[in-house]
């Protein structure tokens, strides 16, 4: 199982690294600086997310669409899933409530990022003026909640991994 954690943990900062250092980079260029969507943690407004779709470029939206929606459609579940293997891997055994809810949180945070990714796709296939309050509203809470969902499960595999390292510490022997 551990093999799997660090095969699974390799594959998610790749294409981790690949949206930070690229995709995303290029599509906020391409949007004259505005950042992308998946890159407001607190959300945006009906009109920053009107102006970010008005801005954007016919190339940045292709990236959006393309290159980016790849990396992001395996970006979510490989986080949950290392998030809820690491903590499984580092609490075994006890901690059972903590394996559940770090596991619980990354869940949610995927399934929201998920949610996410299918608005803003939808979006980027509209013309800009067609797009709906409702929508950006949608997709914003989506992002709001991706973002609280992930944050609440990298909190708790960083307890996870603090309870880990303070048994480790206690069965060294004192020289």
């Amino acid at each position: 199982m551990a093999r799997l954690f660090w095969f699974l943990f390799a594959l998610a900062m790749i294409i981790y690294t690949a949206m930070v250092a690229w995709t995303l980079p290029e599509i906020s260029q391409s949007a004259g600086g505005l950042p992308a969507f998946d890159l407001r943690p607190k959300g945006y407004s009906a009109e920053e997310g009107r102006a970010f779709l008005s801005a954007l470029s016919d190339a940045g939206r292709a990236l959006y669409l393309g290159p980016q929606a790849l990396l992001d459609l395996a970006y979510p579940a490989l986080l949950a899933a290392v998030l809820s293997l690491g903590a499984h891997l580092m609490l075994r055994p006890g901690f059972r409530w903590l394996r559940w809810a770090t596991a619980a949180a990354a869940i949610a945070g995927s399934g929201c990022d998920y949610l996410e990714n299918m608005l803003v796709r939808g979006m980027l296939r509209a013309d800009p003026a067609a797009v709906t309050d409702w929508a950006l509203r949608a997709s914003s809470t989506a992002t709001i909640l991706k973002s609280a969902f992930s944050t609440l499960a990298f909190t708790l595999f960083l307890v996870s991994l603090a309870v880990w390292a303070a048994r480790r510490l206690r069965r060294k022997p004192v020289s």
